[in-house]
């Protein structure tokens, strides 16, 4: 019996609760990796567990990891200056409105080097025999009244010295170029470690490609349970292509 285990950080939270609401707990785990930076949480998994745990896998299993994806939020979310644009790749056109230009190289640099989750990874990989997928993380909201809202119901809110409106919430055509870039490094750098990223469902994207209002997990970042429900169909067409290519080389 195939089994699909997804390990992951706060993304991972959406995937569970929509398992959860199917009922369907069997076939598909969800295993939170804890941080240092949230002691208080249970139920946690370790990085040294979650490597005992992909150990444990046949070839026949799968490994999902729901992590990297962040780092665009530190980047984007509150305004940091004027505003500023960068070209994603070759296709793309520069925003006519930005003040500051910043070339593609730097940016590419920014996010390469702050891939804080790859020494996990990279362990998890080298410790499992079960193929591993890396899942994008959700695209961001659209809206900034709806983000600055949320954040200002945090009991911090203070960054650097500077309340949150004092900063602002950053334009939403950075924030939307921010998650491309990351998207699209952490693609290739996936390929480049023989593993496989899952894009962001086709269904959870707005006409403008920002997350779609009924995904919004009510904060200003992450996606809720009908966003997890169409990862966890992700999931499945994965492993049963998985079945069918198996079955086919006999």
């Amino acid at each position: 019996m195939t089994r699909a285990i997804v390990i992951g950080q706060s993304h991972s939270a959406a995937i569970a609760e929509a398992l959860a609401a199917e009922g369907d707990l069997d076939l598909i785990t969800v295993h939170r990796l804890g941080s240092k930076n949230r002691p208080f949480e249970r139920g946690t998994l370790s990085a040294e567990d979650a490597i005992k745990l992909v150990q444990s896998l046949s070839s026949e299993d799968a490994v999902f990891l729901a992590m990297l994806g962040t780092f665009s939020n530190y980047l984007g979310m509150l305004r940091s200056g004027p505003d500023f644009d960068f070209l994603v790749d070759q296709a793309d056109r520069a925003d006519a409105r930005a003040v500051d230009r910043i070339p593609h190289r730097a940016m590419a640099m920014a996010f390469d080097s702050n891939r804080g989750q790859a020494p996990t990874i990279e362990k998890i990989i080298g410790a499992s025999k079960a193929p591993v997928f890396l899942l994008s993380s959700p695209p961001p909201k659209e809206s900034n009244d709806y983000i600055l809202h949320r954040l200002l119901r945090q009991s911090d809110q203070m960054k650097y010295g500077k309340s949150v409106q004092d900063f602002g919430i950053e334009r939403p055509e950075s924030r939307l170029k921010l998650w491309r870039i990351e998207t699209l490094l952490s693609a290739k750098w996936a390929r480049s470690l023989g593993i496989s990223f899952v894009q962001a469902p086709v269904k959870c994207f707005n006409s403008n490609g920002f997350l779609a209002r009924k995904y919004y997990y009510d904060d200003a970042t992450h996606a809720n349970a009908s966003y997890g429900a169409l990862v966890v169909q992700q999931i499945r067409e994965i492993v049963q292509d998985m079945k069918k290519q198996a079955a086919a080389h006999g």
